[in-house]
């Protein structure tokens, strides 16, 4: 039986799976999906510090996760398309079938 998806889609995948495997971004990534926030905003509520919280943003905006728009002094981050907390949605539902542990 021949795999449906060729090499190069199931390594962009994982490498995409990859950055969604860190607790921080999935908090992140959630918080954004409400509204846009600032830097500083999300700073606050999620507790971590600004030179990590930089580091997970860089990475979330240079896969193409994340948006970023700067306003006077402000840097402002929003979900650059909703679908990706799709994954999230799906294994918390599948946690909650005790499907996975």
């Amino acid at each position: 039986m021949k795999s449906s998806l060729i090499k190069e889609a199931y390594d962009k995948n994982a490498h995409i799976f990859k950055i969604l495997a860190n607790a921080k971004r999935l908090e992140i990534l959630n918080l954004l999906i409400v509204k846009e926030l600032k830097v500083e905003e999300l700073r606050q509520i999620t507790n971590i510090p600004k030179a990590n919280l930089s580091q997970h943003l860089a990475l979330l905006r240079h896969n193409g996760l994340v948006q970023a728009r700067r306003r006077g002094l402000n840097i402002y981050y929003k979900i650059a398309d909703k679908r990706i907390i799709e994954p999230y949605i799906t294994l918390n539902k599948l946690r909650e079938h005790h499907i996975i542990v």
